[in-house]
């Protein structure tokens, strides 16, 4: 049975919405370098439009918000950050849309609606999480079929840089300079004439964002103490050796435990060898990608399997964001889906998702993934940390290989 929702989301109040706008502008102008693109026609259209963007952090709708004003935008938010009582109070106050990820919320799609007939706009990100490599994600294609359904004009927003001056897997943030362009990607009255595929073709195109591609041009440093902290979250498997999860990172610099492997990362990014014989992709990007190749070449075996030693938890505290062991066990991926046999607070405790309850596996680097809705979150963390990042790599090339992920709006 569907969930009844109060405090229903309004369009947003001119006043407040102004004073966070003189707030952020000359904040973000300080602390990132960012200038809100000049002239926009989108700025003076009247009546309400749908923006959607990409979505490399946090920090993307701050810029969102001071590149369209005057135009007021409600937020599509995950449901998880409904969960935390003073946050969820915050997103009310700030006439947020709550939307359970990667599942055909209708609840959510009722309120969007609902704020497009009252004269609202709505700012969302089609990816469902902050990515974390600083790449545009595939999304669903049902994306298009709700900006049909709202029968309003389409923009798309891209956000330069935010990846780069926060990233996922990274502590705190770096200095540089970010920027944003807007493009309309349909008018009103095109809507009903074009085809799904086609008007997904046009929303990736307005918020596809490679950031190291970008990087490549501009040149602009992103400065920090320790840059390469927190990269082996992600780059779990060594270039030059092939082992895994042996890699660390300090300061500038990861390397290989097993076998001396070596390299450092610049303020703009990227990494480079040190050390002659090193083998070092050049950036954590096209690392990545090597380690998606590797995975596919071990999904030929048709006994393919992944398992790793985790502890399963449970969202408890309705004043934090955190999630609480509750149990042990052995968390397995392979072609029939994802099982968990081990503990539950006391109890034995065994379940399986099949691959098609899955879209993505949202995830918190070095910290857990989290399994398809359920009453108390249920999330998985892997004890060895990096594993987190090959389950979230691996799902959708399982995927790819067997079935088709599930469509969500």
């Amino acid at each position: 049975m569907e969930q009844k929702r109060t405090n229903k989301p309004k369009p947003q109040n001119a006043i407040l919405y102004t004073i966070a706008y003189l707030l952020l502008r000359p904040y973000l102008r300080l602390r990132y370098g960012y200038r809100r693109p000049k002239a926009l026609a989108v700025r003076k259209l009247r009546g309400p439009i749908v923006v959607l963007g990409n979505h490399a952090s946090n920090l993307d709708f701050l810029f969102a918000i001071v590149a369209l004003f005057p135009k007021r935008m409600n937020f599509l938010v995950s449901a998880h950050f409904f969960n935390q009582k003073p946050l969820c109070y915050l997103l009310r106050i700030a006439q947020c849309v709550r939307k359970t990820q990667f599942t055909a919320d209708v609840a959510a799609i009722r309120d969007m609606h609902t704020l497009v007939s009252e004269g609202g706009s709505i700012l969302l990100y089609p990816e469902g999480e902050v990515n974390g490599i600083g790449r545009t994600g595939d999304f669903s294609e049902s994306t298009a079929r709700l900006c049909k359904l709202l029968r309003v004009p389409v923009y798309a927003v891209r956000t330069k840089g935010s990846y780069l001056t926060r990233p996922k897997w990274g502590p705190g943030r770096r200095r540089g300079r970010i920027e944003t362009d807007i493009s309309c990607v349909a008018a009103a009255e095109e809507l009903p004439t074009l085809a799904n595929d086609a008007l997904y073709a046009r929303i990736r195109a307005g918020i596809f964002q490679d950031e190291y591609a970008w990087q490549e041009k501009v040149r602009i440093p992103f400065r920090a103490k320790r840059p390469a902290e927190g990269l082996h979250l992600l780059l779990y498997r060594c270039p030059k050796c092939g082992a895994e999860f042996t890699t660390r990172t300090q300061g500038c610099e990861i390397f290989c435990t097993a076998c001396g492997n070596r390299g450092i990362m610049d303020a703009y990014g990227f990494l480079s060898s040190k050390g002659a014989d090193a083998v070092i992709p050049p950036s954590p990007l096209a690392w990545v990608d090597l380690q998606c190749a590797a995975l596919q070449e071990e999904m030929r075996a048709p006994d393919y399997r992944l398992t790793a030693r985790c502890c399963l938890q449970y969202h408890l505290n309705e004043h934090a964001l955190d999630h609480v062991d509750v149990g042990e066990g052995i968390v397995t991926l392979d072609r029939s889906g994802i099982s968990y046999e081990g503990t539950a607070e006391g109890a034995p405790l065994a379940f399986h998702y099949p691959l098609s309850d899955f879209y993505k596996l949202p995830f918190a680097p070095g910290r857990r993934f989290e399994l398809p809705p359920a009453p108390r979150v249920t999330a998985i963390r892997t004890l060895e940390p990096a594993a987190i990042w090959k389950f979230v790599l691996a799902l959708p090339l399982l995927q790819q290989a067997t079935c088709k992920a599930p469509e969500n709006i």
